[in-house]
């Protein structure tokens, strides 16, 4: 919303029933920027919680790949008695600690956007409508 110091003086210039005729442009210019706003908020919100479910659908996919070393790490163990499920258990370690640490960044990334409800917007149109209703 516009300066209302600026408003005024602009404002002093202008005949009552010029002032009149300026509310409803005023109005939807006002409608206009609030919807910009709501888009704009919506669209940065959404983008966090859609990147911190990518991280957090890599970790799923981790956790199945080492869960598919471990089955490997039981099948080599019984048939062989060599060090070739140690090397495979080591892998499967890896790939499980790299799955917590994506799963950790896409918890972090949904919990820095909180809700996808555009607070921000919704406290300007209440002002906006407090301002309209001469309230303060």
């Amino acid at each position: 919303m516009a300066d209302p110091q600026e408003a005024r003086s602009r404002a002093k210039g202008k005949s009552f029933l010029s002032l009149i005729t300026d509310v409803p442009h005023l109005i939807s210019q006002l409608i206009r920027a609030e919807i910009e706003l709501l888009k704009a908020e919506l669209v940065s919100k959404l983008k966090a919680v859609g990147a911190g479910l990518g991280l957090f659908i890599i970790s799923l996919s981790l956790v199945l790949l080492a869960l598919l070393l471990l089955i490997f790490v039981g099948v080599f163990a019984l048939a062989l008695v060599l060090p070739l499920w140690a090397a495979t258990l080591a892998v499967a370690g890896i790939v499980v600690l790299a799955a917590v640490i994506f799963a950790a960044a896409g918890a972090g990334m949904m919990a820095r956007a909180k809700s996808p409800m555009p607070d921000e917007t919704v406290e300007s149109i209440r002002r906006d409508i407090r301002v309209l209703r001469g309230d303060k």
